[in-house]
């Protein structure tokens, strides 16, 4: 049938105005200044209402979110834009300095609203939210890709102990500026002062328990997101003028490091099984079946730098290793809430004081039927960026005599817990996501779940350049000659 050129231009019109009002549709919300306090007053209100660690982070890092809060607050006064809001916002969720509480993305508001209502304790959050969630994560330069995608300045900075050192050697001026060469102040400040004092504004924050102090790797990128593409660093009392889309003239670039899943025999008797994420439990069971033999007499699993997943993909591997039933205690404190303790009641007892509530389970993993009924040594190497899923394998490490955890403190609280949960501000729409647990297995003795059983603290700054620039330190060789970790585990 051949259409007229008329209904052709209807249609035409008719799919241009539905596109047109889609896209006004999605529009962010045009705050008054009212509107903006309200928002701002009900996020500090949220964090009291559930974030159980609040007073777990008072006590480690001298946190008072109410004083940061106020401080913030005043900046709403000169906030004439959405822009300026969420940047105030995404401060305030940054002071929690938690890997679980951030602005939401639509793929988890999609989740969220579709199978995890028991983790939306209040307010309707629905798939409607997902129109603004991309929106009011590119104002708030949270996403990592946004902000790294901007940056062509290749500098790079590492902290040890209280110092910041540069890592790539890079020509400046005519001159060298060699790898190990300590940083000591941005813009004519000290390094230290200067990021404690801006660390709620940056994301990539973290906190050295042995220092007292907060500090970041990747301050470059919190620099930008604070306004100061243009910066001044003195290195080895050199002055050096840096600007974040700016190239520098680098010497040498870091080695490639191919950092995935792997199992592999280190030596006859050492299988090391490397898990960079929590994803993916059929691989690792299926290639530790294949590669476990009567000659291994230690086995590692290795959570560096594991930001989390499943714990079903531990724990599905761990029932492919053990001979006997593993036993350890959840014990997870958070604020009384019944849609939440609904959602988790399967988890164990649920005990309920006033506000707060504890579950508390003896959690049994019995060997699979397939399980290759291994007796001896488990090894799990950590590092402090090892968070949710990998250190709740680490909780369970610490409760059992036959594993071993191994490795660097976290910088971080860690432990068993739960995902976190989701929340809406009233006026503006902004869904954030908000951790609302705290592991309390560790008792007194180890309150936020950060001590090691065999601490083997970083490289200094000389082995770490020599393996950033020369090695892929998840490489067979590596692992075999200079980490040190690997090292403990062969000696013991």
């Amino acid at each position: 049938m051949k259409l007229s050129r008329r209904f052709l231009m209807n249609a035409l019109s008719l799919i241009l105005l539905f596109f047109v009002s889609m896209a006004n549709y999605a529009q962010l919300p045009n705050l008054t200044k009212k509107q903006m306090i309200a928002d701002f007053d009900s996020l500090q209100a949220l964090i009291h209402k559930y974030y159980f660690e609040l007073p777990l982070q008072k006590r480690r890092t001298g946190l008072n979110i109410d004083k940061e809060f106020v401080q913030l607050k005043r900046k709403l006064d000169s906030a004439e834009s959405t822009e300026q809001f969420v940047t105030i916002i995404n401060q305030g969720l940054n002071t929690l300095y938690d890997k679980h509480t951030y602005i939401t993305s639509k793929r988890l508001i999609k989740w969220y609203a579709s199978n995890s209502r028991c983790y939306i304790p209040e307010g309707d959050i629905t798939q409607n939210d997902t129109l603004f969630a991309e929106k009011y994560i590119r104002l708030s330069e949270l996403s990592t890709d946004s902000i790294f995608a901007k940056i062509k300045c290749q500098f790079k900075a590492k902290y040890m102990n209280g110092k910041y050192y540069n890592v790539r050697p890079f020509k400046y001026n005519g001159e060298i500026i060699r790898s190990g060469e300590e940083v000591t102040h941005i813009d004519g400040i000290p390094i230290n002062k200067f990021i404690n004092k801006n660390h709620n504004q940056m994301s990539f924050i973290l906190w050295d328990p042995m220092k007292k102090c907060w500090y970041s790797d990747y301050f470059k990128a919190g620099l930008l997101q604070i306004g100061r593409q243009q910066f001044t660093l003195t290195i080895n009392n050199k002055k050096i003028n840096l600007d974040c889309y700016k190239p520098l003239d680098i010497i040498q670039t870091d080695f490639k490091m191919i950092d995935s899943p792997k199992i592999l025999m280190l030596d006859s008797g050492l299988l090391y099984i490397r898990m960079p994420s929590m994803q993916n439990s059929a691989w690792y069971e299926n290639e530790f079946l294949k590669k476990y033999s009567s000659q291994v007499k230690k086995i590692i699993i290795d959570i560096r730098n594991n930001g989390g997943g499943s714990d079903g993909v531990w724990q599905d591997l761990l029932e492919k290793i053990i001979d006997k039933p593993l036993h350890w205690q959840f014990n997870v404190g958070l604020y009384h809430n019944k849609v939440i303790e609904e959602g988790i009641k399967s988890f164990g007892k649920i005990m309920v004081n006033k506000n707060k509530a504890i579950i508390d389970n003896e959690v049994i993993l019995t060997p699979d039927s397939n399980s290759v009924k291994y007796k001896g040594k488990l090894y799990i190497l950590q590092d402090k960026y090892s968070f949710s899923a990998a250190a709740a394998l680490s909780s369970v490490a610490r409760q059992n005599e036959n594993m071993i955890q191994i490795g660097e403190p976290s910088a971080l609280i860690v432990g068993y817990g739960f995902p976190p949960i989701m929340l809406k501000l009233p006026n503006s729409g902004l869904v954030f996501n908000l951790g609302f647990t705290a592991d309390l297995s560790g008792g007194k003795d180890n309150p936020y779940m950060d001590k090691v059983e065999v601490p083997i603290v970083e490289d200094d700054i000389n082995e770490y350049v020599d393996k950033v620039l020369n090695y892929d330190c998840y490489s067979r060789n590596y692992l075999i000659q200079k980490d040190k970790m690997i090292k403990y585990v062969r000696a013991n």
